[in-house]
């Protein structure tokens, strides 16, 4: 937005500021415009390594890559969680779905807590 707009990145949403970039401006704007043309939007590796690779001595191609998955244990727990709850709250569900309801999940945050670990809830009546 900032190169764009012409105003300096600190102060785009300051409408009073004068249009004058600091150092600090510029030093902002030029180590993201690097990283940005340094790196594959996609995979954050470097560009470079695609159009050439050192150690295959060629441009990289799709099958030089292998995709994996990994299981995370939170997110699967969460599906769990989310999975009993449109269990309990299935009336509620169907009734906001036919549009003679509000939306029973509105306003839910799901998280994820392991062992040893506390919440990020400050009221302990919500406990």
């Amino acid at each position: 937005m900032a190169l764009v707009s012409g105003r300096s990145p600190v102060r785009l949403l300051d409408e009073g500021s004068p249009d004058t970039w600091s150092e600090l401006d510029l030093e902002v704007v030029s180590q993201w415009k690097t990283l940005k043309e340094t790196k594959c939007p996609g995979c954050g590796r470097p560009l470079a390594q695609h159009l050439y690779n050192s150690r295959l001595g060629r441009e990289e191609t799709v099958e030089d890559y292998t995709p994996w998955s990994i299981e995370c244990p939170a997110q699967q727990a969460i599906a769990d969680g989310q999975a009993q709850w449109k269990q309990v709250n299935k009336s509620a569900i169907e009734n906001f779905h036919k549009g003679s309801g509000p939306d029973p999940s509105m306003g839910i945050l799901w998280l994820a807590q392991g062992y040893g670990e506390a919440l990020p809830i400050t009221d302990e009546t919500t406990q």
